[in-house]
C-alpha cells in the first residue's frame, strides 16, 4: 500500500506539471534582474542562478504562474501591503487551497527556471498563517525538478515539505516537522529495495517544529549523486527569522542521498516551484469533499529567494524604506 502510495503521489505530482506545461508556452529564462533583497546575496561572491524579492513590476514575467482549476488569477500570485513581505511589503503566495479531487489541496502553482549546477544551495523565508491545520500525511512546498523544455517530461523531483506524520514510527516527523522528499528512491532494482530512503527527517538533535503565524528562514544544499549510486548530499538549515539570527542552524545533513537513478545521468535541477500541496483528507476520518470544506482558507508565503553556487545565508536586517510603495501594488 505503500509503495502504491507513494507512486501515485508521484503521478499527481507529473500530472500538475503537465496541466502547466499543457497550457503555457514554456517557462521564462532565468531571472537576470534581481530585487533588492538579492543585491546582498551577490556581493557576497557566490554565483547567483536565480534570484527573487518580489517587489519589482516585472516580477511575474519570471514565473509562470497557475492555479487549482484556474481558480486564482496568475496576477495575484504576488501580494504587497504593509507587513506581507519579510521585511518589505511583497511576498509570493499559495492563496488558499483548492481540493484537487484526489485526496488534496493545493492553489498556486508557480515554476521558475535556473541556471543548473551539480551543487548549490537555495535560500528563502517562509510564513505559514495563522491558523494553520496540517494535512493528515504532509504538506508539501519547495520543489526541484528537471525538464529540459516545455515538451520534456519531468524526470527528477525532490522537495522541501514543512510537515510530515511518521509517528509513532519516525520519531522525527510528525504536524510541522520540516522534511526532505527524494522521488528518486524507491524501490527500483539498482536500490536493493531500499523504499525507505525517500523521506529524509531532521537528524542533528535539533529538531524544529513550524509554527503558524511565524516566518522562517530556509536554506537548502543540494549536491547531485554519481548517477545510479547513494553518494550525493542535502543538508537543511531552518531557523524563525521573527528574532535575528546569529548563526544558521543545521536540522538535516544526509550525505547517501540518490538523486538521480542510473538512467538520470546527465540530469540536473533547474526548476524551482512553490506551491503547497496539502495531503491527505482521506486518511483517518474521512475530510474530503463533501464531509469537508472545497476551499481551505489557510496558506504560505514566500520572500527572498536565492540560488546560488556557494552558501547565501540571513538576509541583511532591514533597512530605512528607501520606497513607499511597490510598483507591483494597485
Amino acid at each position: 500500500m505503500m509503495r502504491r502510495r507513494a507512486r501515485r503521489g508521484a503521478a499527481l505530482i507529473g500530472t500538475l506539471i503537465a496541466c502547466r506545461l499543457g497550457t503555457e508556452s514554456g517557462p521564462p529564462a532565468a531571472a537576470q534582474e534581481f530585487a533588492t533583497e538579492c543585491a546582498a546575496a551577490r556581493e557576497a561572491g557566490s554565483p547567483i542562478l536565480a534570484c527573487d524579492g518580489f517587489d519589482e513590476e516585472r516580477v511575474l514575467e519570471r514565473w509562470v504562474v497557475g492555479s487549482n482549476g484556474g481558480r486564482w488569477p496568475a496576477s495575484d500570485f504576488v501580494r504587497c501591503g504593509e507587513g506581507l513581505g519579510f521585511g518589505d511589503r511583497c511576498a509570493a503566495w499559495s492563496n488558499h487551497l483548492v481540493f484537487d479531487g484526489e485526496w488534496g489541496y493545493w492553489g498556486y502553482d508557480a515554476w521558475m527556471r535556473f541556471a543548473p549546477r551539480d551543487a548549490f544551495h537555495l535560500r528563502w523565508y517562509q510564513y505559514v498563517s495563522d491558523p494553520y491545520a496540517w494535512g493528515t500525511l504532509e504538506d508539501k512546498s519547495v520543489l526541484l525538478h528537471d525538464p529540459v523544455g516545455s515538451d520534456e517530461p519531468v524526470t527528477i523531483t525532490a522537495y522541501v515539505g514543512t510537515s510530515r506524520n511518521h509517528l509513532p514510527v519516525e520519531p522525527n516527523s510528525g504536524p510541522g516537522m520540516p522534511f526532505v522528499a527524494n522521488y528518486q528512491d524507491l524501490d527500483w532494482p539498482e536500490t536493493g529495495g531500499q523504499y525507505t530512503r525517500v523521506n529524509r527527517f531532521q537528524n542533528q538533535g535539533r529538531n524544529i517544529r513550524l509554527e503558524p503565524g511565524r516566518w522562517y528562514l530556509f536554506e537548502w544544499y543540494v549536491r547531485l549523486n554519481t548517477p545510479g549510486l547513494s553518494d550525493g548530499e542535502t543538508k537543511l538549515w531552518i531557523d524563525d527569522a521573527s528574532r535575528p539570527i546569529a548563526g544558521q542552524t543545521l536540522r538535516m545533513h544526509h550525505a547517501d542521498m540518490r538523486w538521480r537513478r542510473a538512467s538520470d545521468a546527465g540530469r540536473q535541477f533547474g526548476f524551482l516551484r512553490l506551491t503547497t500541496y496539502h495531503q491527505r483528507c482521506d486518511i483517518g476520518e474521512d475530510r474530503c469533499p463533501p464531509n469537508g470544506p472545497e476551499v481551505l482558507t489557510q496558506y504560505h508565503r514566500w520572500d527572498g529567494i536565492v540560488v546560488s553556487g556557494g552558501p547565501v545565508g540571513p538576509m541583511p536586517a532591514p533597512g530605512p524604506v528607501k520606497r513607499t510603495r511597490s510598483p507591483l501594488e494597485r
